[in-house]
């Protein structure tokens, strides 16, 4: 990179006939330098993590090929679940994410 910003030769400043040529010289070698660190900063990102989804209380957590994981909260029941992954890279688990309802009681009496 340094090459791209360095002094211009009196040959080359010659050659552009003036100084304002010159530094036109400069600034098109500053220019492709900043296009090629834009490309190379441009290039895609790693994908984000996958949020649970859903308001099932089961999800099914899926394996594909080239080690990625797919996350489905989908189901009812374990058994549902369990039912789907049968033959599959897959387990069942909780959604920890759940909006379970407060189990019915009493109520906290006030003091």
């Amino acid at each position: 990179m340094e090459y791209l910003l360095r002094c211009e030769s009196a040959r080359e400043v010659q050659a552009a006939g003036s100084v304002s040529a010159a530094a036109a010289l400069i600034t098109m070698r500053a220019l492709g330098c900043l296009f090629s660190v834009l490309i190379a900063t441009s290039a895609p990102n790693p994908a984000t993590a996958q949020r649970f989804g859903g308001n099932s209380p089961v999800c099914l957590q899926k394996w594909e090929w080239g080690g990625g994981t797919y996350i489905s909260c989908q189901y009812r029941s374990l058994d549902e679940c369990r039912a789907s992954a049968a033959g599959l890279s897959a387990m069942c688990l909780e959604n920890p994410y759940v909006q379970r309802p407060s189990p019915p009681g009493r109520s906290p009496r006030l003091r």
